[in-house]
């Protein structure tokens, strides 16, 4: 009868562990924080609603405050993008893709600091480019890290710069200006 007991305690624990083991495996997480800053003062931006998507539905959200901070917990085995938005302003995201992070990493919980800035909207400029990710990070098995998708980045650099140049030009009255002086010089 004593044997019994012992071998019962001894299955149940056994029983108990595997779980044990499959929870420590799915809640494997990663730790994402950042701060969301005006693009041309740097002053961090208080208002910003960050949201997390989690396979295209809405999973988390946070309302910056003054420091102009978030922080997340992304699972593993996911697909998430991250959006951040303000009134007036133009809003940007990100894609994070923990799909391919193994079962059992070598560390409890990957970090990742994304600093984000935001910009006025300017009528009259089609700023439709920011539908596009501004990055996207995934697992890479070379590193056994989160890593940024440096060819999309590569990629978009030049779009993104494009537009940002033309809004500069806008924001700083040089269209404008130069409408003007053409004007001026017809008259």
């Amino acid at each position: 009868m004593q044997f019994r007991v012992v071998a019962g305690v001894g299955l149940g624990l056994l029983f108990s562990m595997l779980p044990a083991s499959e929870m420590l495996a799915q809640r494997f997480q990663v730790l994402l924080s950042g701060k969301v800053t005006e693009l041309y003062s740097g002053d961090p931006l208080k208002g910003v609603l960050v949201r997390v998507l989690k396979a295209g539905q809405e999973d988390m959200q946070q309302i910056t405050r003054n420091d102009g901070a978030y922080k997340f917990e992304l699972e593993r085995g996911w697909k998430y993008e991250v959006w951040f938005s303000r009134k007036h302003m133009v809003a940007k995201h990100v894609v994070i893709d923990t799909r391919e992070i193994p079962p059992y990493p070598d560390v409890p919980f990957y970090e990742m600091d994304l600093q984000m800035t935001l910009f006025a909207w300017l009528e009259d400029m089609d700023l439709t480019v920011f539908e596009e990710p501004l990055g996207m990070a995934g697992y890479k098995q070379s590193v056994r890290n989160m890593s940024w998708d440096t060819p999309y980045t590569n990629q978009m650099r030049p779009v993104f710069s494009k537009v940002m140049d033309e809004y500069e030009k806008n924001s700083r009255g040089y269209y404008k200006r130069r409408d003007r002086r053409n004007q001026e010089t017809y008259r």
